[in-house]
């Protein structure tokens, strides 16, 4: 197993990688979960991905994301993905507030990184892509918590974690999924009532900033162009990690993610017992760094909302770009395994639950 990686995969897919190698044309989906600055320790593996995974391919790809996953993927849609990388990641990390900020400052704070995100061009890049077909994972909020007021929010989601605890399906009663997406929809979900909107010019900000946007956190965002009426919110809070008891387009699917465990919704954080089952993960491969070079970075640990309370500003920043330094050794060992076909030597099956 290399010392800063950690890859596992399901039986189809360990299977593919062991018979054959590598071949990102073996891959028809690319997943990206919420996580806010958890993501830092994905970003040099997007570099990888962006030149080893994106750029050689001859076959479409469909990208899913929610929250940060999806502003991940917008970089990845585009003509230079490098480049937006650099810029996404320059924009996320300098973020800075003087004080405790308003839901509405960090709404702002977002905004101006999804502008610099795209640049002059990178919207039209992205929405005219003819081999990335982009779906953005928001959620719309039902009467319960359709307020941006702070406590009725906050009492709704009180009792949205109730019904989840129960099970995860009352969650319907709260929100329900909406997805945007260029192109064709290339994904089904039959687990919660889904409205499936095409992306444009006029909803494309919108729809990446409501994805994003956690409640209590940041506003609610209303009145997105084609999409039913109300407010939309973190795609997360039903997909944080997602389940992966969605229908894909036929073809493996690519997970990097933050950490091993997956959890399928934000409410199922404290719910250990929620996990996707080994026939949803049966095509997907799994790449995270190992927990054991996430130990060595500074702070100890993947990169998270907390930071922004408990550090200064300087310190902040100074320590997301040191972890971003650190995270190109996974970058570079996984760029070392695709070049030789080794991944399925070194990936190892889901563990049972």
């Amino acid at each position: 197993m290399s010392s800063a990686l950690t890859i596992r995969a399901g039986q189809t897919a360990l299977g593919r990688l062991r018979d054959g190698g590598w071949d990102p044309d073996w891959f028809s989906s690319l997943v990206g979960a919420s996580g806010g600055p958890k993501w830092l320790v994905l970003s040099q593996i997007d570099r990888v991905l962006a030149t080893e995974f994106v750029a050689p391919r001859k076959q479409p790809l469909a990208v899913l994301g929610s929250s940060i996953g999806t502003f991940r993927h917008l970089c990845l849609a585009q003509k230079d993905p490098l480049a937006a990388l650099e810029r996404f990641e320059e924009a996320y990390i300098a973020q800075a507030y003087e004080s405790e900020p308003t839901p509405r400052e960090v709404s702002l704070e977002s905004e101006r990184v999804i502008e610099v995100l795209f640049d002059r061009t990178g919207r039209e890049e992205v929405l005219t892509n003819p081999a990335i077909g982009t779906h953005i994972i928001a959620v719309r909020s039902r009467r319960p918590v359709a307020s941006d007021g702070r406590t009725a929010l906050a009492l709704g989601l009180g009792v949205a974690a109730i019904a989840n605890a129960i099970d995860r399906r009352w969650l319907a009663a709260f929100f329900e999924r909406a997805v945007f997406h260029s192109g064709t929809n290339a994904f089904s979900f039959d687990d919660f009532h889904t409205q499936t909107i095409g992306l444009s010019t006029e909803n494309l900000d919108a729809a990446a900033l409501a994805s994003g946007s956690i409640p209590i956190v940041m506003d609610g965002v209303d009145a997105i162009p084609g999409a039913r009426a109300g407010r939309y919110r973190d795609g997360g809070i039903i997909d944080y990690h997602f389940d992966f008891a969605f229908g894909a387009p036929d073809g493996l699917i690519l997970y990097p993610h933050f950490f091993e465990r997956i959890t399928p919704g934000w409410f199922d954080k404290g719910l250990g017992r929620r996990r996707p089952s080994g026939a949803a993960l049966d095509r997907t491969v799994l790449i995270t760094p190992a927990p054991t070079f996430v130990g060595q970075l500074p702070g100890g640990k993947v990169p998270d909302r907390d930071d922004f309370r408990n550090l200064s500003t300087s310190e902040r920043q100074t320590q997301w770009h040191k972890i971003v330094d650190c995270c190109r050794k996974p970058a570079d060992e996984l760029a070392d395994l695709l070049a030789a076909g080794r991944l399925g030597e070194v990936a190892e099956p889901f563990g049972p639950g």
